[in-house]
């Protein structure tokens, strides 16, 4: 009976497999850890809406982000999350004027977008806050036409303690 050898180039392909395959086990248990609270400084985040690009978040905890920047915070009790943190852009911040017109947002005279009169499941929509927006708190947005962010009366301003901290696009 002949044995057959392994070639020499599908050897190191094999070695490498293992060595990534290591290293990947590896990086996938620290993120589940982060992800299950396991650090109290950072926090791995998994996106659900296409409202912002991206699908996994570090959040580093305590980290006040700038305007244009991503923040996790969790939201005012609302009819359609529970127990969910968001991640948005800081649009805004304390001194910085949202005015409306009917449905449309602008921010600093910048046009925003419009926000919607319904859900896409019906239920009611209504404008959030407009004015100079007070010190502690800050207007978070996306460009998504779907986006529920300070655009809503649920969601409004956000009190700087419900930021949770930075959020890092990790893919």
């Amino acid at each position: 009976m002949a044995t057959e050898s392994v070639a020499p180039d599908k050897q190191l392909r094999i070695k490498k497999f293992r060595k990534n395959l290591w290293r990947w086990l590896c990086a996938i248990g620290f993120v589940i850890l982060l992800g299950w609270g396991a650090s109290p400084f950072v926090k791995i985040g998994f996106n659900g809406t296409s409202s912002v690009d991206g699908y996994v978040f570090l959040i580093v905890k305590g980290v006040a982000p700038q305007k244009g920047e991503l923040v996790a915070f969790w939201p005012p009790e609302n009819e359609f999350y529970q127990n969910i943190w968001f991640v948005k852009y800081v649009a805004g911040g304390a001194g910085d004027e949202v005015v409306k017109d009917g449905q449309r947002f602008y921010l600093n005279g910048k046009y925003l977008g419009d926000a919607k009169t319904a859900s896409r499941g019906g239920v009611a929509l209504k404008p959030g806050p407009a004015g100079v927006i007070p010190q502690g708190y800050i207007f978070v947005w996306t460009a998504h036409e779907d986006s529920f962010d300070s655009r809503y009366e649920q969601i409004g301003w956000i009190p700087q303690s419900s930021v949770i901290g930075r959020a890092y696009r990790i893919l």
